[in-house]
């Protein structure tokens, strides 16, 4: 209960800038403004087509301002109400991404009421099914999705199994501890929802596994914990056939390889260093959400925003919930304009990592 209500606060203190969202003239003017709308992957509030929340969302789509939208549990009501926020969102030409997290066990925003194949956690995955298995199941599963209109799952996840962990170990979703294993059902996992048509997100890059806290809550600190093993899922899955075309970076705090405290959403030692340095990462590379505690809790979204692009992240997810803003693609911008004006940013960057996401759609569609 607690939860909808800061969500239903949050809407409230948005509403008064509505008006001005829906009525404004704005749209992207200039190529930097556009790119800065395909950076963009953002929540909303409702679980109805009545949403207006969700119509100017979709209406923010159609402009141009938001390339990407992706769905929590509280936007899921029932089967009609998600097939009409789809169609929403897919009017129009603008093709956007549309995410939701598929991961299975607790993480299963769409069930067996809604027609969906029930998955289970990666933990029994890989307990009761072998890797082909476990891709017959991932294939109808994105069946499932690809019918009713996603376009991109939010996993899988190839943290190391650590049943103590409260964000992964504690709901049985990592597949074990060996990471061939989790490399091969993570194989699996992305070959079974891309025959589909559906992309995936592999997740929480460099490892979240052996994290002692929650990084909804809270940064996690790995730095006691992480080990060169958490890299070797990602290493097999990103070198094998069946790369996926995201990598999820997390809130996870790594001081071996950025001694500055920076979570790994915001540090270039480790995603331009690590990921697109030594492991030779190509496609794109998408943040947790932004408004997660770990990060709002010591910053505001314009600074953990700019941080996540300079550090080398294409896709920066904003939930826009509890601290609903309707004009965020508009300050979006603004933010970026500011940092390259003040040497915060380089346009390089901001250009680079909206031509991965555009190749990325253009390989979707």
């Amino acid at each position: 209960m607690r939860r909808y209500a800061r969500a239903g606060l949050g809407i409230a203190a948005g509403m008064i800038a509505y008006p001005g969202a829906w009525l404004g003239w704005f749209r992207p003017r200039d190529e930097l403004a556009a790119a800065v709308g395909d950076l963009l992957l953002v929540g909303f509030h409702g679980s109805t087509s009545a949403s207006p929340s969700a119509r100017l969302l979709a209406r923010q789509v159609r402009r141009g301002q938001v390339g990407a939208v992706f769905f929590v549990s509280e936007n899921i009501g029932t089967t009609e109400d998600v097939v009409g926020l789809l169609r929403l969102f897919r009017a129009g030409t603008a093709r956007p991404l549309l995410a939701i997290d598929h991961e299975g066990g607790v993480v299963q925003r769409l069930t067996k009421a809604h027609g969906f194949t029930r998955v289970p956690a990666a933990r029994k995955v890989a307990a009761k099914m072998s890797p082909s298995g476990a891709c017959s199941l991932y294939a109808q599963a994105g069946r499932d999705l690809a019918t009713f209109g996603f376009n991109v799952n939010l996993g899988p996840v190839l943290d190391v199994d650590d049943p103590t962990n409260p964000a992964i170990g504690f709901h049985g979703r990592a597949y074990g501890k060996d990471p061939r294993l989790i490399a091969s059902y993570a194989q699996a996992f992305v070959e079974g929802f891309g025959s589909a048509g559906v992309m995936c997100a592999a997740k929480h890059f460099p490892g979240h596994g052996r994290a002692v806290n929650d990084s909804h809550d809270e940064a996690a600190d790995i730095s006691a914990t992480w080990t060169e093993a958490e890299l070797e899922p990602f290493t097999q899955l990103l070198s094998s056939c069946h790369a996926p075309a995201m990598v999820m970076t997390g809130h996870l705090r790594l001081s071996q390889l950025s001694p500055d405290g920076r979570p790994a959403t915001i540090s270039a030692p480790i995603v331009t260093g690590l990921l697109r340095g030594r492991l030779g990462y190509q496609g794109v590379v998408v943040t947790d959400d932004l408004d997660m505690g770990a990060l709002s809790r010591s910053m505001g979204r314009r600074e953990a925003f700019v941080q996540a692009i300079a550090a080398g992240s294409d896709l920066l997810m904003i939930k826009n919930l509890f601290g609903y803003d309707p004009l965020l693609p508009q300050r979006a911008v603004g933010w970026v304009r500011s940092a390259i004006a003040r040497g915060e940013l380089k346009e390089e960057r901001v250009m680079e990592a909206a031509e991965r996401v555009r190749a990325l759609r253009e390989k979707m569609f």
